[in-house]
Parts: C-alpha cells; sequence; structure tokens
C-alpha cells in the first residue's frame, strides 16, 4: 500500500487530479471485465474508451502543471 500512498499523496494530502487517473483506469478494468459475470451485459466500446482518455487526461494535466510549476521556479 505503499506505493499506493506515495502515488495519490505526493506533498502528504491526496490529490484530486492522480486519485480521478487511479480510480478511471480501474473503473475501465472492471467494466471491460463484466461480461465475463455477466455473459448478457454488452461492453459499450465509447464508455471504455471514456474511462481510459480520463485517466490519460488527469495524468497528462498532472504533468503539465508540474513543469509549469517547475519551470516558475
Amino acid at each position: 500500500m505503499q506505493i499506493v500512498r506515495d502515488t495519490l499523496k505526493p506533498k502528504g494530502k491526496y490529490e484530486m487530479k492522480r486519485i480521478a487517473a487511479f480510480i478511471s483506469f480501474h473503473f475501465a478494468v472492471i467494466y471491460a471485465f463484466i461480461p465475463m459475470f455477466w455473459i448478457a451485459f454488452e461492453v459499450k466500446e465509447f464508455v471504455f474508451w471514456g474511462f481510459l482518455a480520463y485517466s490519460g487526461t488527469a495524468i497528462g494535466l498532472n504533468v503539465y502543471n508540474k513543469k509549469i510549476d517547475k519551470d516558475a521556479v
């Protein structure tokens, strides 16, 4: 659990963008595997890609903000 704490709380408190990226990625994985347990469930491709895009966007914004903060110093 130390890796999760270090990932989500880099400065000692939770960062919303990191939590959003972490959760949306796991939602995408869980959503993709639902048909293994409920055969009648149909995975919509746009929902799966939406979760992954949201995760990627949150990570990208986090990296972009770190770069701006680093350049400002």
